[in-house]
């Protein structure tokens, strides 16, 4: 028969045990990073990053390239039974005596969606050219106003104005006195 022993102790000691053991794995982590820097040094990291992450981003390319490649064949087995509604137009060219593509679905869609940015593109700047020419109009149309108040203003005011400088003309303090002293 075996002795007996304090089920205290011995869950006591499993702890002890469980700790150092814990410990030990941390004090070995520690250790095999200091290492691992230590073996760093001088080595080419970056380089190697850059050419892992090129790699990668040829993988993702390819694995898209395969999955649309995939969803083609798929697509294209599915309308196989099914007979396009959509002719197939040939592409005239003047003056050449070539004959033009020939353009399926996707193509005719790929087309309407450029000439549809297009538009947008064109739209934007025929909005923007039409706004810098009100600009330049209300700015032509304030120099006039601005020479009228000038040539109906009487010559001896007018004279004072030129006098004292461009800060002292009149029109612009809404009937404020133009030399109030500033405080």
């Amino acid at each position: 028969m075996p002795p007996r022993t304090n089920a205290k102790a011995a869950a006591g000691r499993a702890r002890k045990d469980d700790h150092k053991a814990a410990q030990n794995a941390k004090e070995a982590k520690v250790q095999q990073e200091s290492e691992d820097r230590e073996w760093q040094q001088g080595s080419n990291t970056r380089g190697q990053g850059r050419a892992e992450s090129a790699a990668q981003k040829a993988d993702e390319v390819a694995r898209k390239r395969r999955e649309k490649e995939a969803l083609m064949k798929a697509e294209e087995e599915g309308l196989e039974g099914v007979v396009s509604s959509v002719k197939l137009t040939k592409k005239k060219t003047a003056g050449s005596k070539k004959k033009g593509k020939q353009k399926n679905d996707l193509s005719l869609l790929e087309d309407a969606l450029v000439s549809g940015a297009e538009q947008k593109t064109k739209a934007a700047k025929a909005a923007l050219k039409e706004k810098q020419a009100r600009l330049l109009a209300m700015e032509q149309e304030r120099a006039q106003k601005k020479k009228q108040q000038l040539q109906t203003m009487d010559p001896l005011l007018q004279n004072t104005n030129d006098m004292l400088g461009p800060s002292f003309e009149g029109g612009d303090n809404n009937g404020e006195e133009d030399n109030a002293v500033p405080m």
